[in-house]
């Protein structure tokens, strides 16, 4: 049996998000009872099951590749419809039913727009009204297309500086116990810049290497660690400030931390 799942990532922020969460939770499970009821049909047959398309380039949209089946069925067969994963589109080419011992086609068309490095997609193909399935893969490689600064790096701090982050937040973490976050940032001038952080009073656990010297146009990554003091009891808010060409930027990047322990004596 196949079961199609698409992940469904929900921020619970409101009250708003909670009932929407849950409506989704039911429609899944309202779908179970015809979902568990679908076979593999024994009457498609793909020429090819995974199609690689290589190396792609995002720049250059999407690409289209067409699967060719034959029907070994003694009765006609009609395609009802097509699942298909986050980037990928299905079209019924062969919409009228497919004779005995003829062939038909599905497209499917994969979007690499933001996406980067291998991929494989999985496709569904159902027939007799839902009740069978075939599944179908593309894959291959995206090279990135390179993206203006602001979608990238939508936090502008000024002098240029872009950073993907205003807000590093640690999640819960135990005293004594060390986490790390990745900090990515873009010089989106045409001249180099000198660029460091400077941490807002005497705060300690949190470490970090500021990167210097930044090229024009340059992109890079900064890694944070906080370790949790041994004695800390309460959660942990650090202001640390950018500075630019020795300019102490007005925005502030905000590194937040949970207390695990605290969550454990008061709940919540």
């Amino acid at each position: 049996m196949f079961m199609p799942i698409k992940i469904i990532n929900v921020l619970l922020t409101d009250r708003e998000n909670m009932k929407k969460y849950v409506v989704i939770i039911l429609m899944l499970f309202s779908c179970m009872g015809s979902i568990y009821s679908q076979n593999p049909s024994s009457a498609i047959a793909f020429d090819e099951r995974v199609h690689d398309f290589g190396t792609i380039l995002e720049k250059n949209g999407k690409v289209t590749h067409t699967f060719t089946f034959r029907n070994n069925a003694k009765t006609a067969v009609i395609i009802n419809d097509i699942y298909s994963a986050c980037g990928c589109v299905g079209n019924i080419i062969s919409k009228d039913p497919v004779k005995p011992g003829a062939k038909g086609k599905v497209t499917i068309t994969f979007n690499p727009d933001y996406k980067s490095g291998f991929f494989s997609k999985e496709i569904v193909v159902y027939s007799n009204n839902g009740q069978e399935y075939n599944r179908i893969w593309v894959q291959g490689v995206v090279t990135a297309a390179e993206h203006p600064v602001e979608e990238d790096y939508p936090y502008n701090f000024g002098k240029g500086l872009y950073l993907r982050l205003k807000v590093m937040a640690f999640g819960y973490v135990k005293p004594g116990e060390t986490k790390q976050m990745q900090l990515h940032y873009a010089n989106a001038t045409n001249r180099e810049m000198e660029m460091k952080f400077v941490i807002d009073g005497n705060k300690s656990g949190l470490v970090f290497t500021s990167p210097g010297k930044i090229g024009p146009k340059q992109r890079g990554v900064i890694n944070f660690s906080y370790t949790m003091p041994a004695t800390a009891t309460d959660d942990v808010m650090i202001r640390v400030y950018p500075y630019v060409n020795g300019t102490r930027l007005d925005e502030t990047l905000d590194v937040r931390v949970l207390n695990e322990n605290k969550l454990k004596k008061t709940g919540r």
